[in-house]
């Protein structure tokens, strides 16, 4: 069977080609062209998502500084008896680990543990590196190419409470974690950090996806 095409995948890396190519022109009608490439882009997003292409346009034609992937954290607290911090998602209803985009001039660490304030009002001390997860290849529906670094933290203060961006928090043991309502690849991440709670040895997670170099272009071939 054939593979179906990736057309958000393809959106995205398209608008960010042209992103990156529009920092070195000031030709007038290659600007045209690339402001309509960036159009075409996002119907294949709004066309791949169901989303409306009125809502998508001005978010491609406007965030030009889109060239690489972003980096967000993701924290993946503890309690002194094993139970995990999660937060209910006050926009989707769904649930998940506190987490966000770093802020500039923050260390990723920092940003965990400010994430995790922000959202469930729980001060933790991040420890550990769990992993690196790409959210193209774990198949993540976003409109941003994602690297989600994973961290292990330690609940050293504050207690769960409600924000404008949660409508639940609480500690989960394993078998309680509401595993049929959560945001995302979320679950991946969440069973990841169960297995490194039991086993603190196992390395740390990153995609592994083969890489071979692609044929040069020749002139005249």
């Amino acid at each position: 069977m054939t593979e179906p095409l990736d057309l958000l995948g393809m959106a995205d890396e398209l608008r960010a080609m042209t992103n990156l190519s529009l920092r070195f022109t000031k030709d007038p009608y290659q600007i045209e062209r690339h402001h309509r490439i960036l159009e075409i882009a996002a119907e294949l997003a709004a066309f791949s998502a169901q989303a409306k292409i009125a809502e998508l346009k001005p978010l491609f034609l406007h965030d030009q500084r889109y060239i690489t992937p972003y980096s967000v954290v993701e924290t993946a607290t503890f309690d002194d008896t094993g139970r995990i911090l999660l937060m209910c998602r006050a926009d989707n209803g769904l649930w998940g680990l506190p987490g966000g985009a770093c802020d500039v001039g923050e260390a990723p660490p920092t940003g965990a543990a400010r994430e995790a304030w922000e959202e469930t009002g729980c001060i933790v001390e991040i420890d550990h590196l769990l992993g690196i997860f790409d959210s193209r290849i774990a198949g993540e529906e976003t409109l941003h190419h994602l690297y989600i670094f994973l961290f292990h933290g330690r609940w050293i203060g504050g207690k769960p409470r409600l924000t404008r961006e949660t409508i639940d928090v609480g500690w989960f043991a394993e078998d309680d974690v509401p595993w049929a309502d959560l945001f995302g690849r979320h679950e991946t991440r969440i069973r990841h950090a169960f297995h490194w709670q039991r086993e603190p040895t196992i390395p740390v997670y990153f995609e592994r996806e083969p890489w071979t170099p692609k044929p040069t272009f020749q002139h005249g071939t």
